[in-house]
């Protein structure tokens, strides 16, 4: 039985492009994930109303 090396070529090129990409979306998405639990909404800032302590 004969290795078919274009065969077995393109499965390893194909398997090493899955992995970069793979990697670049893990990176994408930690990004993401950061920014969103990073992110606090400031509260609305409310005058007082000096009237009310008086």
């Amino acid at each position: 039985m004969q290795i078919n090396w274009l065969i077995l070529s393109i499965v390893f090129i194909g398997a090493i492009l899955l992995i970069i990409a793979l990697i670049k979306q893990n990176i994408k998405d930690e990004k993401k994930l950061e920014r969103e639990l990073n992110y606090f909404k400031k509260p609305d800032e409310e005058e007082l109303n000096d009237e009310k302590y008086l």
